[in-house]
């Protein structure tokens, strides 16, 4: 109660408490900042470990892809009756509890975008839901863009029109280089792109499709083609390559657009690994087989941002 008293009164007694009391507010922001201090070091050190961890997830994700197209080149080097089925199917790896997926295209069953058809490539564009209009506009724009001329096709687009949509580089007309052009023909839209980029090629250098190797997509693009048929002879060809069985006759064995391609020649394989519930690698690359000798090579290999796989084959 004294110093209660002594603090409610002027003179020595009365200023030594009121610098007790400062002394004691300041102790007291001292021991605030200090535990602010404690706090941001402590965040600081988990983010740190945070950070750490997410790096050695990424370059664990990094190796093990890159061990996923290994495996693949490696696969390529076997008889011919131990090699996969290169339809992109997907193949299942597990390197040290990282599970890696890899999968391997023959580019000879995909629609080569400098060779193909214009009802082949309207076919695709259909096969990928779009609506009639817009596959036969896409399809005669591709036609623009790659051949030599500037006569625009009935639904297609020559210079005038890249122009008039604010597009000032114009159509190409010169065959496509890489797959990725396909971005810069009027009228694709990213969406659009990210269906039908793995269904199409600029290797083949043909107007046919390979049907052992055939993407589904790039099956259904065929004229008459229905998804029950497809289905059942990608399941079949996959069950017989599993048996050591020959494969099964084509679907519409008819078609004008079904042929031998050039078999063997070009892969593409994709490789994704998971590492804990957040880190993805996925890479993807191109592989040229020399002649008819076991030697391959990457040409291009590249990292990818987007999923490579379906949603059933994760």
């Amino acid at each position: 109660m004294a110093a209660k008293h002594c603090c409610n009164h002027s003179g020595p007694g009365g200023a030594g408490c009121y610098q007790r009391g400062l002394a004691l507010v300041a102790v007291l922001w001292v021991l605030v900042l200090l535990s602010l201090m404690a706090a941001n070091l402590s965040q600081g050190s988990r983010s740190n470990a945070q950070l750490a961890q997410n790096l050695v997830a990424a370059t664990q994700g990094k190796y093990a892809s890159e061990a996923g197209m290994q495996w693949a080149l490696w696969n390529l080097q076997q008889a011919t009756e131990q090699q996969w089925l290169a339809d992109g199917s997907v193949q299942r790896l597990l390197l040290d509890d990282i599970p890696v997926r890899v999968a391997l295209q023959d580019e000879s069953g995909k629609i080569d975008l400098n060779a193909a058809p214009v009802e082949l490539l309207s076919g695709l564009f259909l096969a990928a839901e779009l609506d009639s209009a817009t596959a036969d506009a896409l399809a005669d724009a591709i036609m623009d863009w790659r051949d030599g001329d500037d006569l625009r096709r009935l639904n297609g687009a020559e210079d005038d029109d890249y122009l008039a949509a604010g597009r000032e580089e114009g159509a190409k007309d010169a065959p496509f280089e890489r797959v990725e052009e396909l971005q810069r023909v009027l009228g694709m839209t990213a969406d659009i792109y990210s269906r039908v980029k793995g269904s199409l090629t600029v290797f083949n250098g043909v107007g046919l499709i390979h049907p052992l190797y055939a993407p589904r997509l790039a099956l259904l693009a065929l004229p008459g083609a229905d998804e029950g048929t497809v289905d059942q002879y990608i399941e079949q060809r996959r069950r017989n390559r599993a048996d050591g069985l020959e494969a099964p006759a084509p679907p519409l064995p008819e078609s004008q657009y079904i042929g031998a391609g050039r078999e063997g020649a070009y892969y593409t394989v994709l490789a994704e690994a998971e590492v804990g519930p957040v880190v993805r690698a996925r890479f993807s690359a191109q592989i040229q087989r020399r002649g008819r000798s076991a030697q391959t090579g990457l040409s291009r290999v590249q990292r990818e941002m987007e999923p490579l796989f379906a949603e059933d084959d994760q």
